[in-house]
C-alpha cells in the first residue's frame, strides 16, 4: 500500500560533506519519513530520515545560527532539524511562507504516534477498601469464622450461624447465650437448666 504524501516541494539542502547548498525535491510522507531527491522523477533518495523516532528539535529562521542563506533567499526561510546523535539537517525553503508550511508538516511528523504509544494513565484512586478479616481465636476448640460452633470457657461476643435455620447468639458472659430460629421463636437454653434445678428441689418431696 503506497504511503501518502503530506508535503512535497523544492528546498535547498546543505550537504554534510562539502557544506554547500544543493537544490532537492523533498517529500514528507504521512508515516513520518522525510526524503530528499535530486528531482521529482528520482527513485533513489539522496537523504532520508525518520522523524518520529529520530528528530529531536526543529529550529527556524534566526534560531538556526550563523548560516548564510542561498543566493536570493532570506534567513527567515531557514530550517534546521536536529536528530539523535547530534546529527543535523539544514534546509532553506523557497520563501518564509513556504518555510512555515514545511515547519508545520515536519512538526506533525516529528510527534507522530507519540500520543498513541504513550502508556495509559494510572486508574483513579478509589476509596473502596477490603473489609478486615474476621478475628480468629488461637485457643483450642475455637473456630475463626461463622458457620461453626465456638467452644471454650470464656468465648468473646459473636454470632454463629449453623447450617440450617438456627442462629446462636453468644454474649460476653458465658452463661448468657440462647438460640433463635429464623421463624422468630426462642429456644431458651436456661429452660433446660431451670427444669433440672426444679426436679432436684421437688424430687425429695415427691418421694416422701
Amino acid at each position: 500500500m503506497p504511503v501518502e504524501i503530506a508535503k512535497a516541494g523544492w528546498v535547498y539542502r546543505r550537504t554534510s560533506i562539502l557544506k554547500r547548498w544543493k537544490r532537492n525535491w523533498c517529500v514528507q510522507y504521512s508515516d513520518g519519513v522525510l526524503k530528499c531527491f535530486e528531482s521529482p522523477d528520482s527513485k533513489v533518495a539522496e537523504w532520508s530520515g525518520v522523524l518520529p523516532t529520530k528528530c529531536l528539535l526543529i529550529k527556524t529562521g534566526s534560531q538556526v545560527g550563523n548560516f548564510k542563506a542561498p543566493q536570493g533567499r532570506s534567513v527567515e526561510s531557514l530550517l534546521m532539524l536536529t536528530f539523535v546523535g547530534n546529527h543535523t539537517l539544514t534546509m532553506c525553503a523557497e520563501s518564509p511562507e513556504d518555510m512555515s508550511a514545511w515547519q508545520t508538516a515536519l512538526e506533525q511528523a516529528r510527534v507522530l504516534n507519540r500520543t498513541a504509544s504513550a502508556p495509559p494513565p494510572p486508574p483513579p484512586p478509589t476509596d473502596a477498601v477490603a473489609p478486615p478479616p474476621y478475628p480468629t481465636q488461637n485457643a483450642a476448640g475455637v473456630a475463626g469464622f461463622a458457620g461453626q460452633m465456638y467452644y471454650g470457657p470464656h468465648p468473646p461476643p459473636y454470632v454463629v450461624q449453623h447450617p440450617g435455620t438456627t442462629v446462636i447468639y453468644v454474649s460476653d458472659y458465658p452463661s448468657y447465650y440462647y438460640r433463635r430460629r429464623y421463624d422468630g421463636s426462642d429456644v431458651a437454653m436456661g429452660l433446660l437448666a431451670g427444669a433440672a434445678f426444679g426436679s432436684l428441689m421437688w424430687g425429695p418431696l415427691l418421694w416422701w
